[in-house]
């Protein structure tokens, strides 16, 4: 499903599904399987067993929420969304990483201008990896952006 920018009623799920969009059509799935970045990118945590590399896309809620004047019906929401990197490796999940960030990068004035994602940033970048050789390893890139959104 492709959206075309966020919208008032649905911006915390076009959010997603737009940068969802962009990393399944953008980011390539080094995986054995290859197939297919529709399951390498999704938009929920998965419930049942998976072939990594995978890459989920969740939002985290809104932090900041302010109207856009006084007689305004106009607000503006700080959202912030997880994107999050699970790689058999270290290798695997940083060079995953790095393309999404890359990507996410190039993209800015474009999401800003055509998906009314205004003031797009990096909140942050954090590793969380299962101990031992074969524990599966991750990295949480956290994004922010404003909404503007109208009535």
């Amino acid at each position: 499903m492709a959206i075309a920018s966020v919208r008032t009623t649905t911006f915390l799920a076009d959010s997603v599904i737009i940068l969802r969009d962009l990393i399944t059509d953008n980011v390539v799935d080094p995986g054995p399987t290859k197939t297919g970045n529709a399951r390498f990118c999704m938009t929920s945590y998965p419930k049942r067993t998976v072939q990594y590399p995978i890459v989920t896309v969740v939002d985290r809620g809104v932090t900041d929420w302010k109207r856009g004047g006084m007689a305004s019906t106009v607000s503006i929401q700080t959202l912030t969304i997880e994107i999050r990197v699970w790689g058999r490796n270290v290798v695997e999940r940083d060079e995953i990483a790095q393309d999404i960030v890359d990507e996410l990068r190039s993209r800015m004035v474009t999401l800003s201008s055509s998906q009314a994602m205004h003031n797009y940033r990096f909140g942050s970048m954090v590793n969380v990896d299962e101990p031992g050789d074969y524990g599966i390893k991750s990295k949480i890139i956290h994004v922010e952006f404003d909404a503007i959104l109208g009535e």
